[in-house]
């Protein structure tokens, strides 16, 4: 966890100098810019030819070329061109490098503090908590009662968080400790949503709390499931084990052989085609034994 937030300091700081890296750079800019408006020549220029252009009228009208009111008029319009030139070309002034400093740290701050934010919000920080936690248990020995309490705590620290329920259930199920097993699929389904794989396991828990009998309502979650998904593996195990516990086994075996079908685990596997075996067995001679077998393979 320590590198993890160590990572994200080092991004953090990352990005707060390329933030400021503009601002730093904008000082030679400054000095460029205050240098060029320093040696700009346009406004003296535009004055030495007002000069000349006013000394060639008094020199006119010295001469009597023109008159008075012509020399007046003449001037006048001098003038308006000199300010017309000139208008606007004197420097107001350029503020320092560092005066958009306070915008620049306020941005800083957002994106600091914004990006832990969604972080928080939207990262795995629980998971991670979670996977360290598992990791302490495996360094100190393993066992599953250390597990159960280890995951206990995170789920008391984060209860909304799915994972540590799915963690919970089957230690809670391998241990025997079906009321809280039953509890944290509970929890799951109402964090995940009605998953045909979780009610078919939430089914499964209950008939073994029901000493591996039917009853209504894991028969409404079986039905439920099958709506869902007609082929689900685990619910056709436990259909398949009720119908034999009932001697249907013929029922037992077409059960068996669709969860064989939809199962991914060769221990399932394995154990379903005993089953199937051990239920061929019990029908006797009246079994239809190469046709089942046919299918099996």
């Amino acid at each position: 966890m320590t590198a993890l937030w160590v990572g994200l300091g080092l991004l953090l700081m990352t990005a707060i100098i390329l933030l400021l890296l503009p601002l730093w750079r904008s000082r030679r800019l400054l000095a460029a810019q205050s240098a060029l408006e320093a040696h700009d020549d346009d406004a003296r220029d535009n004055v030495s030819v007002f000069r000349d252009r006013l000394a060639g009228l008094d020199e006119e009208l010295s001469h009597g070329e023109i008159d008075q009111a012509r020399y007046d008029t003449r001037r006048l319009e001098l003038e308006r061109d000199l300010l017309a030139d000139t208008e606007g070309q004197t420097p107001r002034g350029m503020k320092s490098a560092y005066s958009g400093l306070w915008l620049t740290g306020i941005v800083v701050v957002v994106v600091g503090f914004g990006s832990l934010y969604a972080y928080h919000r939207e990262g795995s920080v629980d998971d991670l908590l979670l996977y360290q936690a598992r990791a302490q248990v495996e360094q100190d020995g393993g066992q599953p009662a250390q597990f159960i309490a280890r995951f206990e705590q995170e789920a008391r620290r984060q209860p909304d968080n799915p994972n540590v329920w799915g963690a919970l259930y089957p230690l809670y199920r391998d241990s025997q400790q079906y009321g809280k097993a039953d509890h944290a699929l509970i929890r799951l389904i109402e964090l995940k949503g009605r998953e045909p794989a979780l009610l078919s396991e939430l089914a499964q828990i209950r008939f073994v709390e029901n000493d591996r009998r039917m009853n209504d309502d894991i028969q409404t979650l079986t039905d439920e499931v099958l709506a869902m998904d007609p082929r689900q593996p685990t619910v056709h195990g436990l259909l398949g084990f009720t119908a034999f516990s009932a001697g249907n086994y013929q029922g037992a075996i077409d059960h068996w052989r669709t969860a064989i079908a939809g199962s991914d685990d060769e221990g399932s596997q394995k154990a379903l085609r005993q089953a199937m075996a051990t239920a061929r067995q019990r029908m006797g001679p009246v079994a239809d034994t190469d046709a089942a077998q046919s299918s099996d393979e």
